[in-house]
């Protein structure tokens, strides 16, 4: 018996693990909707340590970025919904960190929402002339999360599993 209950523990540790590591990235892509300028200016910054389609990107979106904010700021604050939307979903996935088996629909959304991410990058972005090359790294942090919360929901449905097995003993 202590072998099972071990083997839940475990499971229940990579699933916090995996759960918080998503938290963590939601937080952190939500809070650099904001500081867009500021952000830029940090990495051309270090420009002579980039590709130059890099830098030649990053000049053409901080152009645009500086030219909305100095005429239109209010557009701007569709980045601010953006930031706020990451710091809601990341809150969803409290549920599955506190209750992962009875939350785990939670996990399992945002794996749909992980897919779809790559979806519109490969689909929506060349409508707004994004680089493909940028539509790449959107589709791969998409790639990322999916893998993630796979991962996530298979440790989810072992810890079902065992702990059926355990309630039926």
């Amino acid at each position: 018996m202590a072998t099972a209950s071990s083997s839940s523990n475990e499971l229940r540790k990579k699933i916090r693990l995996a759960i918080i590591l998503t938290i963590l990235g939601l937080i952190v892509s939500g809070i650099t909707a904001f500081p867009l300028l500021a952000e830029l200016r940090i990495i051309l910054h270090f420009k002579h340590m980039l590709p130059s389609f890099l830098v030649e990107w990053w000049v053409k979106v901080r152009t645009a970025i500086k030219y909305t904010n100095d005429n239109y700021p209010l557009v701007l604050y569709g980045y601010d919904w953006l930031g706020f939307a990451h710091f809601l979903i990341a809150l969803a996935f409290f549920g599955p960190l506190r209750d992962p088996i009875k939350n785990q629909w939670v996990v399992q959304w945002g794996m749909i929402a992980s897919g779809l991410t790559i979806v519109m990058a490969l689909v929506a972005e060349p409508f707004r002339d994004i680089p493909f090359f940028w539509s790449m790294v959107d589709a791969i942090i998409g790639l990322g999360a999916f893998v993630i919360l796979w991962t996530c929901n298979k440790w989810i449905e072992a810890l079902k599993a065992k702990e059926s097995n355990f309630q039926s003993i």
